[in-house]
């Protein structure tokens, strides 16, 4: 039995909306007690603290991990599609654990895969982890893009086919054929499986636009099919209004983008807020706006305007369904393109608060709770209550104030999975009867 003490600690706890001072006070992987400042020390919490490692967190927030809500470890901050095919599988899968475990260190410690660039390099790094070879970490792992012929990421063409081994979206047409790919991607051992549903900005030239919906409904239930009685969940790349319609009648519980929900798409999501999750993808319109030029990208004013518009259409949808109680989180499509670099994803957490309108506290809570319940653990992951999982962030300074602060490595002093710290810059006593000496220095 170990038991971890943190005292002196402002706790945000993913749901309060507020920070309270407190000890929380971890025992194995499970949160044992949160007992603020003004009620008792931790030797009045539970006999088992008296042998706690103590840990002054003074001038800290402890809050939940973060949850990355569109993830793509094996995307490596690509300038285009072909870069992913190009990546040796032996490589990618090392490549993929490291961003997995950069991610972790810099507070992300849930991952919720969007999609993976080849066959089971998220179930491989997951169960690495999970197994206790690396430290890393929870990640719920994802197929490859799966995708009608023509749409988003089929990079066939009339002369080349590209085999399912390395190609990041596999495409198919038909009920039959969505049955049997999302059969071999639950074969693999996914938890996740992703679907093409309309088309992209990007991708126009396959004629499939991201106001076109261009699968078809039964192929949607195909998927879903496979996936429900197996216990996996549906993610849609899902830009287009018919295509958000389509996704909620048929269940797919994971919408990103949205960016162009009508209001009857928007009624149809909030009707279905208990057990549908929006994620818009900030980070990429946004840093394509920004920076692209910096990475010499020559767009034309047009594709500019473009990405305006975009930006403009995601911002009001995604207020309206906020106001509406869906449970809209951040994930922006992080490595997905060099704009957008992976490592960086707590950008979208500024962008939540700059662009949509969310209060600090509604952008962290998305980030730990409403995560937690995205990893389909929403009883015991993201929230710092007793019997949760101990998947803690040490954070020097008041991310309520500020929620930029999150963005700098530095300031992540310590990042707990289960309970055992995987990056710890905390300087540590023993024994619980010094933790009134601590408070008394405070």
């Amino acid at each position: 039995m170990t038991i971890t003490s943190l005292v002196n600690a402002m706790v945000f706890d993913g749901s309060s909306g507020e920070l309270v001072a407190a000890t929380v006070t971890i025992e194995d992987d499970r949160i044992l007690a949160v007992v603020p400042d003004s009620v008792a020390t931790a030797r009045a919490v539970d006999p088992r603290a008296q042998d706690a490692t103590v840990i002054d967190c003074a001038g800290c927030t402890v809050m939940p991990g973060l949850t990355e809500a569109h993830c793509h470890i094996s995307f490596n901050n690509i300038r285009s599609m072909s870069d992913v095919v190009a990546i040796q599988p032996e490589d990618h899968s090392i490549l993929s654990l490291r961003n997995a475990r950069m991610l972790m260190e810099r507070g992300f410690t849930s991952l919720y895969s969007a999609a993976a660039a080849k066959p089971r390099l998220d179930v491989a790094v997951r169960d690495a982890i999970t197994t206790g070879l690396f430290s890393g970490p929870r990640i719920r792992a994802a197929s490859q893009e799966i995708s009608p012929s023509g749409n988003l990421g089929d990079l066939n063409n009339n002369y080349l086919e590209l085999p399912r081994s390395i190609c990041f979206t596999i495409t198919c047409d038909g009920p039959d054929e969505f049955t049997k790919q999302a059969r071999l991607a639950a074969r693999d051992g996914v938890d996740n499986i992703k679907i093409n549903v309309s088309g992209d900005r990007d991708w126009g030239h396959m004629h499939a636009d991201d106001k076109t919906t261009v699968i078809s409904e039964d192929e949607v239930a195909a998927v879903v099919a496979v996936a429900g009685p197996r216990g996996l969940t549906v993610n849609a790349h899902c830009t287009s209004s018919e295509g958000v319609k389509m996704c909620v009648r048929q269940g797919v519980q994971v919408i990103y983008h949205a960016v162009h929900a009508d209001e009857e798409a928007r009624d149809m999501l909030e009707a279905a807020r208990d057990w549908v999750f929006v994620a818009p993808a900030l980070g990429l319109p946004i840093s394509m706006l920004r920076e692209g030029r910096d990475y010499g990208l020559k767009w034309s004013a047009a594709k500019y305007r473009s990405l305006e518009k975009e930006l403009e259409t995601t911002q009001n949808c995604m207020r309206d369904l906020h106001r509406r109680g869906v449970r809209v989180l951040p994930g922006g499509d992080y490595g997905a393109f060099i704009t957008n670099p992976i490592g960086t994803n707590a950008r979208d957490l500024e962008h939540f608060v700059d662009f949509l309108g969310f209060t600090a506290a509604d952008t962290l809570a998305a980030a730990t709770r409403h995560g937690g319940a995205l990893m389909q653990r929403g009883d015991e992951l993201g929230q710092i209550k007793p019997g949760f999982l101990a998947d803690l962030l040490i954070v020097r300074g008041d991310p309520l104030a500020d929620v930029r602060i999150l963005q700098d490595p530095a300031r992540i002093e310590a990042v707990m999975v289960g309970g055992q710290f995987v990056k710890d810059a905390m300087p540590k006593m023993h024994h619980a009867a010094d933790v009134a000496d601590v408070r008394r220095r405070a």
